[in-house]
């Protein structure tokens, strides 16, 4: 027989601290579980998977950035009303070198917004194009044909215009 003193065992699952030891291992399956799903569903692209190969490339876009200052090319870029993009070569040149010339967007942190854009000579030193900027931040400007280029940065909308000059220091 029992005594008045004395109480009959509780079930273990009616115990909240069996509960609490319970909940933090499967909390912490739980936050593993949307930690990967996040990971997945918000791929970033900012790990290169071939290095070999983007190393390989590095020469053949310093030859194209020496060739800009040989030819002593520089660019200035201004953003205008209706989303237009005008390009004026400083000194203004005669002959802009290269048939197709294009320009290209890098957002700096999502590849998803990047753009390219083929420019069309209006002038003897102009180009001008159509563009649509998606989104805030900075983009990395690119103005390139098959044998030279000219890079730029570009705060958007704080900046409405940059230099795009060789990104090339001889020693």
């Amino acid at each position: 027989m029992m005594d008045s003193s004395e109480t009959a065992p509780r079930n273990w699952k009616r115990e909240p601290m069996v509960w609490l030891l319970i909940a933090i291992p499967f909390s912490a399956v739980v936050m593993g579980v949307v930690i990967i799903t996040l990971a997945v569903q918000s791929f970033s692209g900012l790990v290169v998977d071939d290095y070999y190969k983007k190393g390989k490339e590095i020469n053949r876009v310093l030859a194209r950035d020496q060739l800009a200052y040989e030819l002593g090319l520089a660019a200035g870029l201004s953003l205008e009303a209706g989303e237009k993009v005008v390009i004026r070569f400083v000194p203004e040149v005669e002959f802009i070198p290269g048939d197709m010339i294009e320009l290209k967007l890098i957002h700096a942190t999502m590849p998803g917004l990047d753009q390219k854009l083929v420019l069309r000579k209006s002038d003897t030193h102009l180009l001008r194009g159509q563009l649509e900027l998606p989104g805030e931040g900075r983009w990395n400007l690119f103005l390139q044909t098959a044998d030279w280029r000219l890079t730029g940065s570009l705060q958007y909308p704080e900046q409405m215009s940059v230099d795009l000059l060789p990104n090339y220091f001889p020693e």
